[in-house]
């Protein structure tokens, strides 16, 4: 059997925890829990942009840490940067994100090739070129999971 016929994965994207609405938080914080119990997966994927903006309120960081500790009880959990998590625009990596890094918890900063589960993880660059030619270079049977836009594509 392999691993695609064997694990349940919930794939969620631009999540943007609100900075500044309270209520709104909480309101994503709960849909987001909400849907989670339901699919009761093995495995989150979160395809970037979990923050809504690169300079996080503490609260935006609590609730996102209390969504990941949730998912991660059970889960394996895989969260790309997008560009809205990313610090600045220097594609370095750098993310408020890191925070929430360990055993349970991938944060992807920079393209990371899975061989075992036939994966390539992109996070956001603001240079197309660079996502250009990682997009060559997968393998034609691997699936792609990523934050990304270029010239004549849309999101």
């Amino acid at each position: 059997m392999s691993y695609r016929q064997m694990v349940k994965t919930l794939i969620l994207g631009d999540i943007h925890i609100s900075n500044k609405d309270s209520s709104l938080r909480e309101a994503q914080e709960k849909c987001i829990k909400k849907i989670y119990n339901k699919v009761k997966p093995d495995e989150v994927i979160q395809l970037g942009d979990f923050l809504d903006f690169r300079k996080p309120s503490p609260e935006a960081l609590l609730t996102a840490k209390r969504i990941i500790d949730h998912w991660k009880k059970k889960s394996h959990v895989t969260i790309l940067r997008g560009n809205h998590c990313a610090s600045t625009k220097a594609d370095d990596g750098v993310t408020a994100m890191w925070v929430f890094e360990d055993d349970q918890v991938d944060i992807i900063k920079h393209t990371k090739i899975d061989n075992r589960k036939k994966r390539v993880y992109i996070p956001h660059y603001e240079n197309e070129k660079v996502i250009t030619e990682i997009l060559q270079e997968c393998p034609k049977e691997y699936t792609v999971f990523g934050h990304f836009g270029y010239y004549g594509c849309l999101n």
